[in-house]
């Protein structure tokens, strides 16, 4: 007998993986007859109406996201047995399981999917929303050959479980694509999401974990200690990961765009920019690395927020302000076009094909943001400010007063816990990977 129809919609008809966390399910939508992926979420993970809620809220996030790397969400039931999104099938396979079964890949080709995704969290960043879980598992590879970004809306979802389950020694999600701010229940940022953009770009080139730790201690001991020995990768992508895995949030990339830049800068011919991004400690590092000021090792409260960010965001921001404008240079120079979502283009022999790279960034403006920034410090918690912080950094002027304006609302109107509207996700989404 076939079960109910999910949303009086949708069939399941086929189970196509299954993890910790998830089950993922093709199945047709039989209003648009049409073939979608269900991905049913273990109740158990979301036990009361607020992580109902929660996941409803983060599928709406996600769902308003229109970008070719990011597989669409097209539905959400937050109140059903099994709480489910409904999302694009992608046909095809995650890259961790690529990587698992042929090895690591040609260095062009890790490059060009890793520009990929950085572009397509660019997208997501500027509109708000983090991803949380980026990790090759949450990297699939079309049969069109295209890169696709999946799960989009799930740990954040899961946020209040992953909290209790990690009290106990179990985590969710994948423990080696971790950040440290993630292992430390620190605040969360869209530099968060660079951390998983060098695990991706790491094992894409090496085929192994950079950190193969096999607890969250060893792991945050590891991290600490600095990024891995990378005697085998070509300097200037060395230089990327090892500025992706700094230990502070701070030390990474600016924001996705200038990462994404830098790495199509790279498969053009110019190494200059990815070395640029080392961090000043890194043995890849130039000698004329840009300095960043890194902020207090421990958390502090508002009031002291406001006393000492707008100092250290001048000092930081000035430093990069030369690097940005450079990266917007060279990303107008480049005309790299891609395929639409399944419906034009046709494959390279080989080569992952590229999305048209999004805009780069407005030049950071020492002169003004600084003051945006403790204009939101009056009013939010640090994990607020630093999040505004850096989706500020990628607007105009104008467009930051007004994002300025609208988080110091959304602050006066409640306590904003962990940032505003995040997304992310564990296994393949569409024929996920086996590390939920």
């Amino acid at each position: 007998m076939d079960e109910p129809l999910i949303l009086d919609r949708y069939r399941l008809i086929e189970r196509i993986a299954i993890g910790g966390s998830a089950e993922v399910w093709r199945a047709l939508d039989v209003q648009l007859d049409r073939a979608v992926a269900v991905k049913r979420l273990h109740p158990h993970l979301l036990p009361d109406e607020a992580s109902r809620k929660r996941l409803a809220a983060e599928a709406r996030a996600a769902a308003g996201l229109a970008h070719p790397v990011v597989v669409g969400i097209y539905d959400a039931d937050a109140a059903g047995e099994w709480p489910a999104l409904v999302m694009e099938l992608v046909d095809g396979e995650s890259l961790g399981t690529r990587l698992q079964r042929d090895g690591p890949l040609e260095a062009r080709h890790a490059v060009a999917i890793t520009a990929d995704v950085a572009e397509a969290l660019f997208h997501a960043h500027q509109r708000g929303v983090i991803h949380r879980d980026v990790k090759p598992g949450n990297v699939l590879l079309s049969d069109d050959g295209r890169t696709r970004l999946v799960d989009f809306g799930i740990a954040h979802s899961l946020a209040a479980s992953a909290e209790r389950l990690t009290l106990t020694g179990t985590v969710i999600g994948t423990l080696h694509a971790m950040s440290p701010e993630q292992l430390a229940a620190g605040p969360i940022t869209p530099r968060t999401d660079l951390y998983g953009l060098g695990v991706v770009l790491h094992e894409a080139l090496t085929g192994r974990q950079p950190y193969p730790a096999s607890s969250p201690v060893a792991l945050a001991d590891a991290q600490r200690a600095g990024p891995p020995a990378m005697p085998d990768i070509e300097p200037a992508l060395a230089a990327v990961i090892a500025a992706c895995l700094s230990y502070d949030p701070a030390d990474r990339p600016l924001h996705a765009g200038a990462l994404a830049a830098a790495l199509r800068d790279w498969l053009a011919g110019d190494p200059a920019p990815a070395l640029a991004l080392a961090p000043v400690s890194s043995p890849s590092a130039p000698t004329e690395a840009v300095p960043v000021v890194a902020p207090p090792s421990r958390p502090v409260e508002p009031a002291a927020v406001r006393s000492i960010r707008p100092a250290a965001s001048r000092s930081r921001l000035v430093a990069l302000a030369a690097l940005a404008a450079v990266l917007v240079l060279v990303a107008f120079g480049l005309a790299y076009l891609g395929p639409g979502i399944g419906r034009t283009g046709t494959p390279g022999s080989g080569a992952t094909p590229t999305v048209a790279p999004t805009p780069a960034a407005t030049p950071v403006a020492a002169e003004w943001l600084p003051g945006l920034v403790e204009d939101v410090a009056r009013r939010c918690d640090q994990e607020a400010t630093s999040e505004a912080e850096a989706v500020m950094a990628t607007m105009s002027e104008e467009e930051a007063r007004d994002y300025a304006d609208e988080v110091a609302k959304d602050c006066r109107r409640d306590d904003r816990g962990n940032g505003n509207g995040n997304g992310n996700g564990n296994g393949r989404g569409n024929g996920g990977d086996d590390d939920d």
